[in-house]
Parts: C-alpha cells; sequence; structure tokens
C-alpha cells in the first residue's frame, strides 16, 4: 500500500468511527449541534435564566480536547461567556441545593432559636449599659455634699472610668448583634418553610430555595462575625467583672449611692447571662456552607467544559488536519524507505 492509500484509508476509518454515536443523542427543549467525531450527547438539564430557556448538553468527542459543554437556546449556541457564566451558575446552584435535607432543617431550628435567645439577652445588656451611661452623665450635673455625685462615685470605685471606656464602645457592637441574629432567625426561618414544603411533596423552585439559602448562610456568618476572633462574649465578661466591682464599691457614696449601685448591679447581671449565652454559641460547627462550596466547584468545572468547547467544529478539523499531515509524513518515508 503506497502512501497515499494509507493515507486516505486511515482518515476514512477514522470518520466512520467517529461517525457512529456512542449513545443516543438525549433532547432538551433546544436541539443539540453534534459536530464531526461526537460519540455521545447527554442532555444535562433545561433552566430558566432571567425569563430565557437554555438547554445544557455535554458533548463526548473522539478528540477529547473537543468534548466539553454546549449551551442552546431558540437552536442557537450560546457563544456569549457571560451568559454561560449565568446559566451554568444558576444551574449548580439548583443542582447544590439539593443536598439540603432535613438534618439542615434540624440546625438550622436549633441554632437560630439559641441565637435568637442570646440575642433577647445581648440587648437587655446594651439597654442596662445605656441606661447606666445616660445615668452617671447626668450625675455630673448633681452636687451633694460640695462635690459631683459622679466625682464622688469615681473616688469610690475608679473603675468607672474605665467602664465608661468599655461601654461606650461595646453597645452598638451589641446592637449590631441583635440585628444580625434577628435576620438570621428571620431568614432561617423562611429556608425552613421552604425546606419542609419540599419534604412534604411540595414543587419548590430550586433558584427561589438557593437564593433563601444563600441569604441565611450571609446571615449566619454576620452572627458568627461576633463570634469569632474578636467575640463580643470576652468584653462583655470584662463588664460584668467591672461592673460588679464598681457595684459593690459605690454604695459607699452617700445619698445616691446604693442607687448608682443598682444600675451597676443590673449591667452585671444582664451582662454575665450574655456572656455566657454568647460563649456557647457554636455557629461556626454548624456546616453550612457546603452547598455553596458544591455550587462553586460545580460553577468552575463546567465553565472549564464550556470554555474548551467553544470552537468545536474548527477543534475538530484542525485535529484532523495535523493527523492528515503526520499520517502523509509517514506514509511519505515508508515510501522513500522502499525506492
Amino acid at each position: 500500500m503506497n502512501g497515499r492509500k494509507l493515507v486516505t484509508s486511515l482518515v476514512v476509518i477514522m470518520l466512520l468511527v467517529g461517525a457512529t454515536p456512542m449513545g443516543a443523542l438525549a433532547q432538551g427543549a433546544s436541539d443539540p449541534q453534534p459536530v464531526l467525531l461526537d460519540q455521545d450527547t447527554t442532555h444535562i438539564a433545561d433552566i430558566t435564566v432571567d425569563g430565557q430557556q437554555y438547554s445544557v448538553y455535554e458533548h463526548k468527542n473522539v478528540f477529547s480536547w473537543a468534548s466539553g459543554i454546549d449551551i442552546y437556546t431558540n437552536g442557537e449556541r450560546v457563544t456569549s461567556e457571560s451568559t454561560a457564566e449565568a446559566v451554568l451558575t444558576a444551574l449548580a446552584q439548583r443542582r447544590a441545593v439539593q443536598d439540603l435535607g432535613a438534618e439542615d432543617i434540624s440546625q438550622l431550628r436549633t441554632t437560630s432559636q439559641n441565637t435568637s435567645t442570646a440575642a433577647t439577652n445581648v440587648s437587655s445588656t446594651a439597654t442596662a449599659i445605656n441606661e447606666t451611661l445616660v445615668y452617671m452623665e447626668r450625675m455630673k450635673t448633681v452636687r451633694e455634699n460640695g462635690t459631683t455625685v459622679y466625682n464622688a462615685s469615681v473616688e469610690a470605685a475608679p473603675q468607672i472610668t474605665e467602664f465608661n471606656e468599655t461601654a461606650r464602645e461595646l453597645h452598638p457592637q451589641l446592637r449590631s448583634f441583635e440585628n444580625a441574629s434577628t435576620a438570621y432567625r428571620s431568614n432561617a426561618t423562611a429556608l425552613i418553610d421552604l425546606l419542609e414544603q419540599r419534604e412534604n411533596g411540595t414543587d419548590v423552585d430550586p433558584q427561589r430555595l438557593y437564593a433563601q439559602y444563600a441569604a441565611t448562610l450571609n446571615a449566619k456568618n454576620d452572627v458568627s462575625d461576633h463570634l469569632g476572633f474578636s467575640s463580643i462574649a470576652e468584653p462583655l465578661g470584662e463588664v460584668a467583672s467591672t461592673s460588679e466591682t464598681i457595684a459593690m464599691n459605690v454604695s459607699s457614696v452617700p445619698e445616691r449611692g446604693n442607687g448608682t449601685a443598682q444600675h451597676f448591679w443590673r449591667v452585671h447581671n444582664e451582662s454575665t447571662v450574655a456572656a455566657n449565652q454568647t460563649a456557647a454559641l457554636r455557629l461556626d460547627d454548624f456546616e453550612f456552607d457546603d452547598v455553596q462550596d458544591r455550587a462553586e466547584s460545580l460553577e468552575e468545572d463546567w465553565m472549564e467544559d464550556w470554555d474548551e468547547r467553544r470552537s468545536p467544529a474548527s477543534t475538530v478539523y484542525q485535529s484532523i488536519a495535523a493527523i492528515v499531515v503526520g499520517i502523509a509524513a509517514v506514509g511519505g518515508y515508508i515510501a522513500w524507505r522502499r525506492r
């Protein structure tokens, strides 16, 4: 067999093999558009994004570098990277959110209730702190026994200066924790409702479910930010200890000492409970970001597969051309050796 016949025979065999499908062609809302040497086409899903319906397919080609994912809408292949990313992100989120189940419902309910309870006590502490700060500021203008009640109190309990500084810095953090906890409880309750509907057989829109999951995760992370390295539990404990010392010492001030002490005893009691409860919250132990991680991983993998198949036809023909050139070179060499 001469070189030309060898080249022709090998190319014909390759094309015949490539033209024989290995699997049945799967159909979605939009028909796929296989290219030469595609061996298998799998319909991944149909999905609607921003009111537009898309069909996502995976194609397996004889040349692995021509395999990958195609997205079609209205019979046309999607070539816009931003559109492909939006479609595959939505699809990845829809797939990943299926992992949420009964165990997550239980953990959501427990953590949101515990957070809400802690937030109630934190709110009471914030109120006690604010009222004490306002009271002490007012005592700067009240004079008894030749001095202001404030100065007499500081003389009896020098820790008041430290309390003022710590309390003014802590108060907005406590209100922030309260707001974050309220948001987490609200979002967790909404997510639980959707998950229970799905568990009971109700058809729940996956994109709506993922959107609520993402909102709940963000709210949980906001709460966790108050419980991490700079946890509010530590300054709450400091305020509890300082206010106890002040309450015991300031009661010696004539006339208003007992009234002043009552304010600090209240701060001590409220902040002690709040410190213990916030320290006991272990939201980081609730591994709730797995769904988001899986969605991001799926989207990244699918985008790589889509990017590899941007120009499948030209990739295939270039590959065939390269093989033909290679075979021709081998055929030429063989012919030369036989002379």
